[in-house]
């Protein structure tokens, strides 16, 4: 875990659908906004910066189609993706220019403590500089200042248990000693439930599957030949044991979703990407206090289309997300555009009234 402190600040520029961004983020960060209006784009700039300081930008900016499909409408009208990360009193700021094939190279990279409590905003002590046209990035891990930094984002992983097909990895066999984070797709959820089968988070896990599913009595760890472990449940009132495939979609989605929030050791930053889809309404909800929660713990950045969901939350935990001219907005709410209405509507409410934006125009 980072010994950094939370991600207070972002400033980013050309990134996909994000022309321009100043936005202050709290603990926990609701994304409401219409479909293509830019929640997932700034979700996925968190696994773009993962990406880079794990030194494979390179072969992400390849996966993602080449620089030209990062950049704000393409190379054409932006020249650079800027991002200034702000931990509070230490910054990350980079800027990242295309290659004539299609690459993405270092212009800037600085870390740094941003001194503007005793001098003016944006005075800077650099610690570190990364060196100019660079592939990769230049951050010396062996530096316990930008060690920080990398041992953050490093954190970062974008959680997704959309897929619960037949041959979803959850429903695969696991490497039993994959245990030390849950995979963002949930791969290696038996072998990470049977790494903290022992701790109150395990006991706190099952007491709220159960709340979803009654029938639900514990899980089954029953390690195989080569190391491999799967996930396996009793039913109660049973003595047959059931493996993942005997669940509902939506039974195994909140089962990921629960382990990821209840765990014991939280990830520096949990990001969600609609975590509501395929959940009973009362899961939602059991969802959302989850998520309020883990906010106490962690940072929370989460994208939502469900009104049921944005329901559960306050006005301070919202960010609008608008297509205006083109280009992504997002802003967070002000009470006195809120006042008014709290007593008698909720957040999901007031966004499905039309009276927040974040709807289609």
């Amino acid at each position: 875990m980072s010994t950094l402190g939370r991600l207070q600040h972002i400033k980013l520029k050309g990134f996909r659908s994000i022309r321009e961004l100043d936005l202050e983020l709290a603990p926990l960060n609701v994304l409401i906004g219409a479909n293509g209006a830019g929640k997932s784009n700034f979700i996925s700039f968190f696994k773009f910066m993962n990406k880079l300081l794990d030194k494979d930008l390179q072969l992400y900016v390849a996966q993602q189609g080449g620089a030209n499909s990062l950049l704000y409408f393409g190379r054409k009208t932006t020249e650079a993706i800027e991002v200034d990360l702000g931990f509070n009193p230490y910054s990350y700021d980079i800027s990242l220019v295309p290659t004539k094939d299609d690459r993405l190279v270092f212009e800037r990279e600085v870390f740094g403590l941003n001194r503007g409590l005793d001098t003016p905003d944006g005075d800077w002590l650099n610690f570190v500089t990364g060196a100019v046209a660079t592939s990769e990035s230049q951050l010396p891990a062996d530096d316990p200042r930008s060690a920080g930094v990398i041992d953050c984002i490093s954190d970062w992983k974008v959680h997704h248990f959309h897929d619960t097909s037949e041959t979803a990895k959850v429903k695969l066999a696991a490497n039993i000693h994959d245990n030390t984070r849950l995979r963002p797709q949930g791969e290696n959820l038996a072998a990470f439930l049977f790494g903290i089968r022992e701790t109150k988070a395990y006991a706190d896990i099952v007491g709220m599957i159960q709340r979803v599913a009654p029938f639900f009595q514990d899980f089954v760890f029953q390690p195989e030949p080569k190391g491999q472990i799967r996930l396996r449940w009793k039913h109660k009132g049973s003595d047959e044991y059931f493996d993942a495939h005997m669940l509902s979609d939506g039974t195994l989605r909140f089962i990921c979703l629960t382990t990821l929030l209840l765990q014991p050791n939280l990830p520096t930053i949990l990001l969600l990407d609609e975590p509501e889809l395929g959940l009973h309404p009362f899961a939602i909800q059991l969802l959302a206090a989850m998520m309020c929660s883990a906010s106490a713990k962690t940072q929370i950045i989460a994208s939502t289309q469900s009104v049921t969901l944005a329901n559960e939350f306050g006005w301070q935990d919202i960010v609008v997300v608008d297509q205006v001219e083109n280009a992504s907005r997002f802003r967070r709410l002000d009470e006195a555009e809120v006042t008014q209405w709290l007593d008698d509507f909720r957040m999901g409410e007031l966004w499905e009234m039309n009276l927040l934006g974040g709807t289609p125009e």
